[in-house]
């Protein structure tokens, strides 16, 4: 059992579970640059260099290793280790056949009951320039990459010991934040988490904040006690004009109007039977946490959820026997708006007023600098 914890992060790599949608029983590895060393079971077995290949079948509990030239046979735990700083490897599942995607350093292959855990042991930084230009794109200003930046770092930081129990402390997906592998497009991006290096948000209290983004708030960011049922200080509603005449601002839908009307019935609307129906729609000037009827109450999340719309900050408008909406927003609306931060960082401002803008009474500092009380101790297995 290797303890690592947060407090030597910095110097550490983080391990962040590959696919972990998919039950991977076969994949290929490919040495795209660099040179690696094969260890299986403890014991360098060979080393890699551009253009190696790797096969790796999930086989009676254990992983079938091939190259183009052996037969390693079965082991149950193989890594990829990087012995050059310019190393990067190339993984194709083929059971399932799934996409093929690039990573910086280290692979980690485990045998699970059935399928193999595949697991990218990787600098820091690299994994959140990574996480940056999938969450965020490759096509922004340098201040907004430092501001993304951040907020990705407090999240991993938060969260190292969400997957403690699976053997690596973050996964590739939503649940943590999107990782499709190495920064490729935009070498500005690894630059901007490079230069803030260390630097989390955290509340008064000195504690990690919950580093909540979307893509666009719609002219108005949502207080987290409407979504989560809690309330925070840093996480409190901002009128937010940056946010207008971007890409995902507007969006628009159409559902039948029987279907709203039983909707609502099902959902333990009483009062819809006997109200008029101009009055079932739902309009909102500002975000509301509620549509309410009389004295019936849903929230607009879960309208939002319940319908697949892109945000809960949406009008209704009869059109004959349908319901026009016209929505506002992409998300859940908590946070920092990732197009309203984009269009604030290419009117000059800088990383610091973009956080400030969307979190309240928060502080920008070196992680270091925390209490250690702040953070939570994680611990792998390797």
């Amino acid at each position: 059992m290797l303890s690592i914890g947060i407090l030597q992060v910095a110097a550490q790599p983080v391990q962040v579970g590959l696919y972990q949608d998919h039950l991977v029983r076969a994949a290929v590895v490919y040495c795209s640059a660099g040179s690696y060393q094969l260890v299986t079971d403890g014991t360098v077995v060979s080393r890699l260099v551009p253009g190696d290949i790797l096969y790796l079948t999930f086989e009676e509990g254990q992983v079938k290793l091939l190259d183009a030239y052996r037969d390693f046979g079965y082991v149950s735990h193989l890594e990829l280790q990087a012995v050059s700083l310019d190393a990067v490897f190339r993984v194709r599942p083929i059971d399932p056949e799934l996409e093929s995607r690039k990573y910086d350093d280290d692979l980690v292959v485990k045998a699970e009951d059935r399928y193999m855990n595949l697991i990218n042991q990787v600098d820091i930084d690299k994994y959140l320039a990574g996480v940056v230009e999938s969450e965020a794109g490759s096509n922004a200003e340098p201040e907004f990459y430092k501001a993304q930046s951040i907020l990705c770092r407090t999240f991993a930081l938060k969260n190292l010991d969400r997957h403690l129990n699976e053997g690596f402390s973050l996964c590739d997906g939503t649940h943590c934040q999107s990782y499709k592998g190495k920064n490729d497009l935009n070498p500005g991006i690894l630059e901007a988490v490079q230069e803030t290096t260390g630097k989390i948000v955290a509340d008064f209290n000195f504690k990690l904040i919950d580093a909540a983004y979307h893509s666009n708030s719609g002219g108005q960011t949502q207080r987290a006690s409407d979504v989560w049922l809690r309330d925070v200080a840093y996480l409190q509603s901002v009128v937010d004009p940056y946010s207008l005449h971007q890409g995902n601002a507007k969006w628009s839908d159409t559902i039948s109007f029987n279907d709203w009307k039983a909707y609502l019935i099902a959902n333990g609307m009483k009062s819809v039977s006997k109200l008029p129906e101009e009055i079932i729609y739902v309009e909102q000037m500002r975000r509301k946490k509620y549509f309410i009827l009389d004295k019936d109450s849903i929230r607009m999340t879960k309208i939002r959820e319940d319908w697949g719309f892109r945000s809960s900050f949406f009008d209704m408008f009869p059109e004959g026997d349908s319901i026009l909406v016209w929505g506002k927003g992409y998300g859940h609306g908590i946070g920092m708006s990732q197009e309203g931060a984009m269009k604030m960082a290419r009117d000059g401002f800088s990383d610091q007023d973009i956080l400030h803008f969307y979190f309240h009474e928060i502080r920008l500092m070196d992680f270091r600098d925390l209490p250690a009380s702040s953070l939570p101790q994680a611990k792998f297995k390797f």
